[in-house]
């Protein structure tokens, strides 16, 4: 069986191959493993399958996670694979790294969701981030409702 690239339904894969319309599905269930294609659509739409050469590398790095949680979305400047967790926290300060005005307003509305926050002063004070860490919290405190930062944290030096 030779191997095709494209975008393909299960009938045209099933043409193009020359199989039938089970063994299409099981071809493609095996591709799927491999994480050589990408599936969309479904219920009342057809199902469509990206098959390609190259593995899909599927991304839960700092832009997965400002989209979710922001009003204002970005589109990635670097692909951000990330191995193991990545929290709220972590993303805060990469977002502190990253610095452009953009990222920084769309970083600022992650503080709604941070939970442990001795955790993110532990990153910033590590990276030498804690002033821009609170400076961007004033910031998001004054534009939106978000959560209290311990006192404890808020006027360190």
């Amino acid at each position: 069986m030779e191997f095709t690239e494209g975008t393909f339904t299960i009938e045209t894969l099933a043409n193009a191959l020359n199989l039938t319309r089970g063994s299409t599905i099981n071809y493609i269930s095996k591709l799927k493993k491999a994480n050589l294609v990408m599936v969309s659509g479904g219920g009342r739409q057809k199902k469509i399958y990206k098959i390609r050469s190259l593995p899909f590398i599927k991304t839960n790095g700092f832009y997965d996670l400002v989209n979710k949680y922001s009003k204002i979305k970005l589109v990635p400047k670097f692909n951000h694979i990330v191995h193991g967790s990545y929290s709220i926290e972590k993303a805060i300060i990469d977002g502190l790294f990253i610095g452009d005005a953009r990222t920084l307003e769309a970083t600022s509305y992650l503080f709604k969701q941070v939970k442990n926050w001795p955790r993110l002063m532990n990153l910033a004070k590590k990276f030498h981030k804690s002033d821009e860490v609170r400076k961007l919290y004033e910031k998001a405190r004054a534009n939106f409702k978000c959560r209290k930062m311990p006192k404890r944290y808020l006027n360190k030096n």
